[in-house]
């Protein structure tokens, strides 16, 4: 067996004035010594590595955990949102329904029924699916409130013009002469037009307006004896004749069933009776046409 006898020989001096030293190192010991601190810097590379790696992932997570919170954040305001759409859609849809059949109008299709129902089922169980009906609320909403509108004007007109439409008796009694030709009630022989209908009743009861309206006329008319005339609007106006007393004046705004006078017997008149008419656009028109729905 050969003995290897390679050595490395170090020469240093400790200070500039010492004289120089040597020493011989065996080339194994110096392989050695290089070959563990080859090891020592891979070693301390590698976990440098792996603290990099390690930094990596933590902040990934704290990325996905803040995502999260976010999220959750985000799902629990789009719960409450789509439950107070929901919410607001079904108070929109009831009072849209209300209106149309009360006011007699067509009503479009039932939207809400259309719209996806259900929403997010809670912080961690939001999708796009629930986003899609709260876009999909959102959209009826919208469509319901325009349309709200619009049977709502409908309905106010409605209204306005059922107020404004002569319903009913003006006073209590009973038919003493009807709307058309009759004979004459003075005698003399003969036929005259009747414009309106002869309610007899006793003097002094109280007469009251048919519809809302304004006071066009209130006093001494030729025939009428006293009369107030309402406009109603609409070409509607009503006239009550023969009163005994007035309790309105011209330009007073009344409602149905408002006094405006009591039964007499002035002007034309054979006894105590309210002369009512109804005339559309000035011409008189039978109002048992008008007193039928104060009946039914």
């Amino acid at each position: 067996m050969n003995d290897d006898k390679r050595f490395y020989t170090f020469v240093f001096a400790p200070t500039a004035k010492s004289p120089l030293r040597k020493f011989n190192v065996h080339h194994r010991v110096i392989y050695s010594v290089l070959a563990f601190a080859g090891v020592g810097m891979l070693t301390v590379l590698y976990g440098a590595y792996l603290i990099a790696q390690h930094a990596v992932v933590v902040a990934r997570l704290n990325l996905t955990q803040r995502e999260n919170r976010q999220l959750r954040e985000q799902n629990r305001e789009a719960a409450s949102r789509f439950d107070l759409l929901q919410t607001r859609l079904t108070a929109l849809d009831t009072t849209q329904r209300k209106l149309a059949e009360g006011s007699g109008l067509s009503r479009s299709t039932d939207i809400s029924r259309s719209v996806g129902r259900g929403g997010p089922g809670g912080a961690e169980g939001a999708g796009g699916e629930s986003l899609l009906n709260l876009d999909n609320i959102e959209i009826a909403t919208e469509a319901l409130e325009s349309e709200l509108q619009h049977i709502k004007v409908a309905f106010d007109k409605n209204q306005l013009r059922l107020a404004s439409t002569p319903t009913g008796w003006p006073v209590r009694g009973y038919i003493s002469d009807g709307f058309g030709n009759r004979r004459n009630p003075f005698g003399g022989g003969g036929s005259e037009m009747h414009s309106g209908l002869d309610i007899a009743t006793n003097h002094g009861t109280t007469i009251t307006a048919t519809a809302d309206g304004v006071i066009i006329f209130a006093g001494m008319y030729s025939g009428y004896g006293n009369v107030v005339v309402i406009d109603h609007g609409y070409g509607l106006t009503t006239r009550y004749g023969h009163m005994s007393s007035i309790d309105v004046s011209v330009g007073q705004h009344v409602t149905r069933g408002r006094k405006i006078g009591a039964v007499g017997s002035t002007g034309r008149s054979t006894a105590p009776h309210c002369h009512y008419e109804v005339r559309l656009h000035d011409r008189p028109v039978d109002p048992l046409n008008y007193l039928s729905i104060g009946r039914s």
